[in-house]
């Protein structure tokens, strides 16, 4: 693994500023979540597509920026194809593709890979000798999805241990704060009552959420991991400001951007 938190939102930087997309202050409040779950996982087995790989759905796929980011910094995508990200003829679009090496899931409407994920876990059961387990990476504001929810009560019904849930909950979606549209009220009382364990953690607090994935491995229940976030952490203009949603940052925003980080 190379560079740090900080490191990891330059490069997010700098290839979301070099190819005109949106999307940063979405990629930007999932850092912590995805260097947590990469830093858990066999990641040769996961070069070398090994059948008992651990999975890792990103089904916030917005956040595409990020997920190549650290994909790179893990070892998993080389720099000069990071540096094609959103540009003409490059398969790493703004949504992720798993026609990208390393990526298990495509997405473009949300609301998909947690139900993805559950049937992965459902499928790795099946192979009775089988310790996979499997991290899905969802927003809040997909929360709003009634497929999610489908898709939680049965894991909590089917007891799957090897299913992780990081909630990025940064609690904005793309048309404005969260609860103003349709409130999530108390997110960790339901995963509870569908029979899973359930921490709420700073969702920026790497080393937090990498030690809860550590102890829990060996869970009797599926894990929740609701993780407070900020959109746009990092960069003082761009926190908690939904414009970054959608556009990326000009020449004097960029400048004034890599000060700050």
């Amino acid at each position: 693994m190379k560079n740090n938190k900080t490191s990891t939102r330059k490069i997010i930087l700098d290839i979301v500023y070099n190819s005109g997309a949106s999307h940063i202050a979405s990629s930007f409040s999932v850092v912590e979540i995805l260097r947590a779950v990469y830093r858990s996982v066999d990641i040769n087995k996961i070069k070398n597509c090994c059948v008992d790989r651990d999975r890792i759905i990103v089904s916030k796929g917005h956040c595409a920026a990020a997920l190549y980011t650290v994909l790179f910094e893990f070892g998993l995508m080389n720099k000069t194809d990071l540096e094609t990200y959103h540009k003409d003829d490059s398969l790493l679009s703004g949504h992720t593709s798993h026609f990208v090496p390393n990526v298990e899931h495509s997405t473009g409407a949300l609301g998909h890979g947690l139900s993805v994920a559950v049937g992965i876990c459902i499928g790795f059961k099946a192979m009775e000798a089988s310790v996979s387990k499997t991290y899905a990476i969802i927003g809040d504001g997909e929360l709003q999805e009634g497929s999610n929810w489908e898709a939680l009560m049965l894991a909590g019904h089917r007891k799957l241990d090897n299913l992780c849930v990081l909630i990025d909950n940064n609690t904005l979606s793309g048309i404005g704060k969260t609860d103003d549209y349709c409130s999530l009220h108390s997110i960790k009382e339901k995963l509870d009552s569908f029979g899973f364990k359930v921490f709420e953690v700073d969702g920026h607090d790497e080393n937090k959420i990498y030690s809860i994935i550590q102890v829990e491995k060996n869970s009797i229940k599926p894990i929740g991991i609701i993780c407070n976030t900020i959109k746009g952490k990092g960069v003082s203009f761009m926190e908690n400001n939904n414009v970054w949603h959608y556009r990326p940052p000009n020449k004097e925003e960029y400048e004034k951007a890599i000060l700050e980080l």
